[in-house]
């Protein structure tokens, strides 16, 4: 039966007990500190962002994406999210255009996401990836506005439908049985 306290280090080739580590010392970023809390980016969820480019997203997260540039084809991320090559090179355009995703150069297959808002790593590393890539802010795109401006023409359309009778009212006729005789 193992009590609190009876844990040791034991190196396997000499057999010797090691010392305890030092208990770490917590640093200034620790906790919810992120670039990206205090930004004036656009929400992702007002960038009408499809299936493919939500995948994508993801993907290259699991992928390292978020602390360091990783090279990325469509034709692996297309297979990785069941999407055509076409569906995956569409999606990372979109998200390169929105500023989500940075290529590392013109010409690379090397993205990275957009330290301000993704980020995985110390805050001074973030600090340095920030000033490294000078990240523009995520703005909504062509397609974003329109898909926005049609919601709120929607929204509108139903408030005003939610106003405005639907046909005519009916009054309520006081009436006397037999008068009408």
């Amino acid at each position: 039966m193992a009590r609190k306290g009876n844990i040791a280090l034991v190196n396997l080739e000499t057999g010797a007990v090691l010392p305890p580590p030092k208990p770490r010392t917590p640093h200034s970023m620790d906790g919810s500190y992120t670039l990206n809390a205090y930004t004036d980016d656009a929400p992702l969820y007002g960038l009408a962002l499809s299936g493919a480019e939500w995948a994508t997203i993801d993907w290259v997260r699991s992928n390292g994406g978020a602390g360091a540039a990783v090279k990325v084809t469509p034709a692996a991320v297309a297979e990785d999210i069941h999407a055509t090559e076409t569906t995956a090179k569409t999606a990372l355009a979109r998200l390169v255009k929105l500023h989500i995703l940075l290529k590392t150069s013109p010409r690379s297959q090397t993205y990275q996401l957009n330290p301000r808002r993704f980020w995985e790593g110390s805050g001074e590393a973030q600090v340095q990836a920030c000033r490294r890539l000078d990240p523009p802010a995520i703005s909504p795109d062509a397609k974003a506005v329109a898909v926005a401006r049609k919601a709120a023409a929607k929204l509108a359309e139903k408030a005003e439908a939610d106003q405005e009778p639907t046909g005519p009212r009916r009054t309520r006729k006081a009436t006397t049985i037999g008068a009408d005789r």
